[in-house]
């Protein structure tokens, strides 16, 4: 995911709604868009976090006092509702 980083201005992640993630897959996003970020670069998900993603979002915990930034990136909206 770093090369793919540095060789792009931007990435698009797509997820399929089938997608098994936990945990790890979640900090290993927020561990890119870090790195993306601080080589002024941008990672976004092709659709707001839905299905299993979004419940290991609420599970994890990560839901609760999201900037909104993280809103919208996870789930495409200024602020949680």
């Amino acid at each position: 995911m770093l090369k793919f980083i540095d060789a792009h201005e931007a990435a698009k992640i797509e997820l399929s709604d089938e997608v098994q993630v936990d945990i790890s897959f979640i900090q290993m996003v927020e561990a890119a868009r870090v790195y993306a970020g601080t080589a002024g670069k941008i990672i976004t998900l092709a659709q707001p976090a839905s299905g299993v993603l979004l419940e290991t979002l609420r599970r994890s915990g990560f839901l609760e006092g999201m900037s909104d930034d993280d809103a919208k990136f996870w789930l495409h909206q200024g602020k949680i509702q």
